[in-house]
């Protein structure tokens, strides 16, 4: 093995590359960064409108 290819594979300080994440795993990525913030904003809703209490009983 040459010094080119163990540049190519892996730096000096230990991290090694990373291929491109693929188009389906970047797209499932998407889909549950859009769940999570409906789920927010649902929650924002009714602690807003008094139907979740974050402080019971104040």
């Amino acid at each position: 093995m040459t010094d080119d290819d163990d540049q190519r594979r892996g730096r000096d300080d230990g991290h090694r590359y990373d291929a491109p994440e693929t188009d389906e795993s970047r797209a499932s990525k998407e889909w549950v960064y859009v769940v999570l913030g409906v789920l927010v904003l649902v929650l924002m809703v009714l602690v807003a409108t008094g139907k979740v209490q974050i402080f019971p009983g104040g």
